[in-house]
């Protein structure tokens, strides 16, 4: 279908990647992953063809329909979202109208042999591209991204970027490509939208390159995982999860066989060194000396990219009671999102709030975050509450005309300089790149600074929407882990599953004027939907926990302790081993004493009696190295 053959792209002296071969087939599914700025966007524009390369060539079948979604918002340039959507076929507008020109042609004369296979051949075009069905099949797109009917003739002028990205996506979805060429296409959906996609994808006749941070999402579409890094594309066969187990076990292995490595050399040098000036072991010497020269140390490589590793401010301790509504109402205009809201959050809560696109979570997050106030009822914050909201277009409000410094130091004059620029280099941010203005940043630096800005003043009340969005996995882990870590409370919003999951400790399912509350994970929110539906139609539920151990679970485990058991055999012998060899020499040093006793220098008999005895201990030992040896390997 496509192929990159030695492929490099370079700017200027800087190398992007090279020497990259990739063999594209139909129905292939690859994940691309690696740090921000590694070159993953550049190469689905090699691959579209609108970067250049450097060197290498690009081969594609000649009749291949390649569609590409960027991150960027494209010019869309239909009147409303449903025209614009349609555009992706120019053609329609002029089909149907042949085909009205043709049926009024027929009602004066329909026994026309020329315009009956006029009709034919347009009826043949028309039902090979399921046009017929096209603006049906538009309006589910639009809808499963999230757009209700009622918006489909509405201007485009009107949308924000997010929503402009929806279009383009719903375009590339209707025109069904060959190859589909997705950059990081979850940022702008919430979750239902989300799984929707996911849900299409999986069913997607063509093939599909994937750009996203998103591991579950990635973690369900892959066949294949290409990891970029070391300007280099390593491509792996299996999902994501497949993909992190390969890679922990490639690297287990490479250290083991490092640290054996170490000994073996160790070894190596030390009977060198030991039997260097023995004549009657010379031929042994120098096959070991030309045995450590050929050695090709294995080295294991660190992280490509700086680690993003900051922490929180301890924050103060807050009142039991976080924050509480009571009977509040909120509409825009005659949309009424919430007319008797009753909710409240206490000390150390972790609360994701999910439900379907429209039900009123930004809104509840924006009326817990004062950004916006109730018609009627009452919220009120507890006792020492401190609060800091996180918007989800938070990039967006950074001023591109300020420098990164400049940005977190408006937060506060308190900290000195030196504690700014050490803060910042936690976030990735050192040296001159401080002095970087906004504008030029890329969307995980930009993420990454919002983040900065956030966490510079210590708040015991987070509240946050779409956190991870332009977070490379790496980063997203690393904002895991801290708000894992984080004492006080925290409402979120996220379309990112694994995030859920590893955070927060309870679901908040919103639905259009009410909510309902969860303990547990997104896992277990599932799951409890799932029970909830299998019993209301009368069908057994499922009495297993979401995460209950499978056979191969436990296949796996039993093929874990039988490695085990051979890895504690193994070493028992080697440990056997050594001992021998430290007894040996032991005996060797005691007679190496005996023989520089003066009392002995007149005694010939006895001399030679432990000199013979010495030569022995001496092979022993040699023999119980080289077997020493043989066990690393």
């Amino acid at each position: 279908m496509l192929q990159l053959e030695s492929v490099t792209k370079s700017y200027g002296d800087t190398v992007l990647f090279q020497d990259i071969n990739l063999h594209i087939k139909p129905l292939m599914r690859l994940g691309l992953i690696g740090a921000n700025g590694v070159g993953k966007t550049t190469l689905l524009r090699v691959i579209e063809g609108t970067e250049p390369v450097t060197s290498g060539r690009v081969h594609c079948r000649g009749d291949l329909r390649l569609g590409h979604v960027t991150q960027e918002v494209e010019t869309l340039g239909g009147e409303s979202i449903l025209q614009e959507t349609l555009s992706v076929f120019p053609e329609l507008d002029k089909l149907n109208a042949q085909l009205v020109e043709i049926t009024r042609q027929l009602s004066t004369d329909p026994e026309n042999v020329r315009l009956l296979k006029k009709l034919g051949a347009l009826q043949e075009i028309l039902d090979q591209h399921n046009l017929y069905s096209l603006e049906t099949r538009a309006k589910s797109i639009l809808g499963g991204l999230g757009f209700q009917q009622k918006q489909f003739n509405r201007s485009l002028d009107t949308l924000s970027g997010g929503w402009k990205m929806r279009v383009a996506l719903a375009k590339v979805l209707l025109a069904e490509p060959d190859l589909l060429l997705l950059d990081e296409p979850t940022n702008h959906l919430d979750l239902e939208s989300l799984i929707w996609l996911e849900n299409v994808l999986k069913e997607y006749k063509g093939a599909l390159v994937l750009i996203s941070h998103d591991r579950t999402f990635i973690n369900t579409l892959a066949t294949h995982i290409g990891d970029m890094s070391w300007q280099k594309l390593t491509v792996f066969t299996g999902n994501y999860e497949k993909y992190e187990q390969h890679r922990q076990q490639q690297y287990e292995y490479l250290l083991r066989q490092a640290r054996n490595q170490e000994k073996q050399a160790a070894q190596l040098e030390r009977f060198i060194e030991r039997f260097r000036a023995k004549n009657t072991l010379a031929t042994r010497v120098k096959s070991k000396i030309k045995q450590l020269n050929r050695m090709e140390r294995i080295t294991i490589q660190e992280e490509e990219h700086r680690e993003f590793r900051f922490t929180i401010p301890e924050p103060p301790r807050s009142g039991l009671k976080v924050i509480t509504c009571q009977n509040v109402a909120k509409a825009y205009g005659d949309l009424v999102v919430y007319d008797d809201l009753n909710f409240e959050l206490e000390r150390g809560d972790k609360v994701a709030l999910v439900g379907p696109n429209g039900a009123g979570k930004s809104t509840l997050l924006k009326l817990l975050a004062g950004v916006i106030q109730p018609e009627s009822g009452k919220i009120q914050t507890g006792y020492h509450v401190h609060p800091a909201y996180f918007a989800q277009h938070q990039l967006e409000t950074l001023n591109p005309k300020s420098t990164i410094y400049d940005t977190v130091r408006a937060q506060s004059d308190q900290i000195l300089t030196t504690q700014l620029r050490s803060y910042l280099g936690a976030f990735l941010f050192s040296g001159d790149d401080v002095n970087k203005k906004v504008e030029v940043l890329s969307g995980g630096e930009k993420a990454r600074l919002a983040l900065a800005k956030l966490f510079l003043q210590p708040v015991n009340f987070l509240m946050m929407d779409e956190p991870t969005n332009h977070l490379d996995i790496d980063s997203q882990d690393m904002l895991v882990e801290v708000l894992q870590q984080y004492s006080g409370t925290l409402v979120c919003i996220s379309h990112d599953r694994s995030f859920i999951n590893n955070v927060c400790t309870k679901v908040v399912a919103i639905f259009p004027g009410s909510l309902k509350v969860y303990p547990g994970n997104y896992d277990y929110y599932i799951w409890k939907q799932q029970q909830t539906a299998a019993e209301a139609s009368n069908s057994p539920a499922e009495e297993d926990s979401p995460d209950r151990e499978k056979s191969s679970g436990r296949e796996a485990y039993e093929e874990r302790k039988a490695r085990q058991r051979e890895e504690r055999r193994r070493q028992r012998a080697l440990e056997k081993v050594t001992l021998e060899i430290e007894r040996l020499e032991k005996k060797r040093d005691v007679l190496t004493g005996k023989l520089k006793d003066p009392r002995l220098a007149a005694n010939y008999v006895k001399l030679q009696e432990l000199m013979a005895e010495k030569d022995t201990l001496e092979g022993e030992i040699e023999s119980k190295y080289t077997q020493w040896v043989d066990m690393q390997e």
